[in-house]
């Protein structure tokens, strides 16, 4: 009740979340040793209700509870004499632990605390199937295929690494090769993941408006965000303009910035279509980044580039004023990004998006205060740092104007 209540039409009944909140909080506290998978439910209910207030260090400590009374309680192994759907309920919860852990351990920088999949754990079955179950079915039907949430899953593995490997750019210790070789095999996993994906998960209008009529239009969405996302924070670190001379760094710039365009797209295109649009807070962060992106677009992009970038960041901040209004969390997200906007103009060369310790912060840490972004000079150089091409005084000039310009219009 206190998470829904923000959704709420009438404003004395979004005034009631906080209180319920708290309600909920005590009560759980109180039954605290009761180890079920409904206690599992709650808490991870009761952890996004505290993040959507930016309470992100309470959020954390409920969802650990949670991970917890689910290792107690073996949640994710089978258990006689359970009903189909009871088994499919405790694998979605197990499974929404693990992709939580590897968000909220982002969010605050903090180690994950459910190991990698092992291969032989099963994965959640398809979602229109599941929801026709009865609830006293023994048995599932043929064929058992794997649902959404299932590829969500295997995407998000890819995640972790990622996060590693941004963090451990940052300190300036990976040589060249090192960079090269761990972009060139995530990247290759991302690929890989993409092309297992069954034609009916596919994006493509034709699927969206399938799952749009099944009712999981948002889980579809929600399931290619991941995708743009992850691999937009992969190849990041190629939009510093002092990795000009690594290897593939063109290539690995322009997918940056095609998946940082896509995710941008398919957000306005979710909100377009009734019952696609993505309303969960953590969406913020992602047009945050993605943004982030655009601006690099706006400031060292092709002229021909520069109309559909603004016109992207318009929707991008379009959405995150939407998601504001829903949810506290995503005002300092959106604080966020005009912050990363003045570390840019403040820039006087190509260097403006750097993967350093700020950088990693701005990048993942989502939950944490993020302060103002000291002057590059001094900074631990990276393995990126092999020669600067900065454009002229005045080309620099300009786009900082073309994009204080764009950037005001929004605040």
């Amino acid at each position: 009740m206190s998470l829904a209540a923000r959704f709420a039409d009438r404003e004395d009944l979004r005034l009631l979340g906080p209180n319920l909140r708290t309600q909920a909080s005590n009560l759980l506290k109180a039954d605290l040793e009761t180890l079920t998978v409904q206690s599992v439910q709650a808490w991870i209910v009761l952890g996004n209700a505290y993040g959507a207030d930016c309470e992100w260090a309470t959020e954390s400590l409920y969802f650990g509870i949670a991970i917890r009374t689910a290792h107690i309680i073996r949640l994710h192994e089978a258990h006689a004499g359970e009903t189909a759907v009871e088994h499919e309920v405790r694998l979605r919860v197990w499974w929404s632990l693990y992709m939580l852990d590897r968000w909220s351990a982002a969010g605050l920088g903090t180690p994950r605390q459910m190991a990698n999949r092992h291969m032989s754990q099963q994965l959640p079955r398809e979602e229109h199937v599941f929801h026709t179950l009865s609830s006293s079915q023994q048995d599932w039907p043929e064929p058992r295929r794997l649902g959404m949430w299932a590829y969500m899953i295997t995407l998000v593995e890819v995640f972790g690494p990622i996060q590693d490997f941004n963090r451990t750019l940052s300190t300036g210790i990976l040589d060249q090769a090192t960079v090269t070789d761990t972009v060139a095999r995530l990247g290759s996993r991302l690929e890989h993941w993409r092309q297992s994906l069954p034609s009916d998960l596919s994006l493509d209008p034709q699927t969206m408006a399938l799952h749009q009529q099944r009712g999981h239009g948002r889980t579809f969405v929600a399931l290619h965000l991941g995708y743009y996302h992850y691999g937009t924070l992969l190849y990041f670190s190629y939009l510093d303009g002092s990795a000009a001379q690594l290897p593939l760094a063109d290539m690995y710039a322009q997918r940056c910035r095609e998946y940082a365009s896509a995710l941008s797209d398919l957000l306005r295109t979710s909100y377009e279509m009734e019952g696609c649009e993505v309303m969960y807070n953590i969406v913020g962060h992602m047009a945050v980044v993605s943004s982030s992106v655009l601006i690099h677009n706006l400031l060292f992009g092709d002229q021909r580039e520069l109309d559909n970038a603004r016109g992207r960041l318009e929707s991008n901040f379009r959405i995150i004023m939407k998601l504001k209004s829903w949810w506290p969390s995503v005002d300092r997200m959106k604080a966020r990004l005009f912050m990363f906007q003045k570390a840019c103009l403040q820039s006087i060369d190509q260097r403006t998006h750097k993967v350093d310790h700020w950088m990693v912060e701005f990048l993942l840490e989502h939950g944490n205060v993020l302060d103002e972004r000291s002057q590059l000079e001094g900074d631990t150089p990276s393995p990126h740092d092999v020669s600067s091409t900065s454009p002229t005084t005045q080309a620099v000039f300009e786009r900082s104007r073309l994009t204080r310009s764009a950037l005001s219009a929004l605040n």
